[in-house]
């Protein structure tokens, strides 16, 4: 084999193992919520959310969940919802770019990515509900915003419908 014809090969695995280093995702849903100051700038923190502000949501479940906000390095504000034991059950987001959602939704992308297909989309706006999570997300350029959760994982009484990005 010439040096020519092991190049791109040489080239391709390089590039798996970048893909590989940059699919290690800190944040996300289901994972803990300390985890998500490694992805930006954290701009808040809350030991007890906003959930209080959320109507529909009782004063237990308020002070059950606990948030954070991230900037990212592209402008994007991620706020993540965790419940009493640091969990992420919610996320939403804000922003010029629209986020990796691999990254955010985590072990839950595929479920997601697999509901998705069989569900019609519209250009600007997804509304998808799987088995065990729902995406609810719309934007166009430099204007992208969305919420995702997992109903399995959201605390008794916290009413995620009241989730805004």
């Amino acid at each position: 084999m010439t040096p020519f014809l092991r190049l791109p090969a040489r080239a391709a695995a390089a590039c798996l193992v970048l893909a590989a280093l940059g699919a290690n995702a800190h944040a996300g849903l289901g994972r803990p919520l300390a985890d998500a100051a490694r992805d930006g700038t954290v701009l808040t923190q809350a030991p007890r959310l906003a959930a209080q502000a959320a109507a529909g949501s009782s004063p237990a479940a308020a002070a059950a969940v606990q948030t954070q906000t991230v900037q990212t390095p592209q402008g994007t504000t991620v706020t993540e919802y965790a419940n009493a034991a640091g969990t992420v059950f919610a996320i939403t987001w804000k922003g010029p770019f629209k986020p990796d959602l691999q990254q955010l939704l985590g072990s839950y992308f595929a479920p997601y990515v697999q509901a998705a297909s069989a569900q019609p989309q519209q250009l600007n706006l997804s509304l998808v509900k799987g088995s065990d999570i729902v995406v609810h997300s719309a934007g166009r350029m430099r204007g992208f915003f969305g919420v995702a959760w997992v109903p399995s994982l959201v605390p008794p009484g916290f009413d995620p419908s009241t989730l805004q990005p």
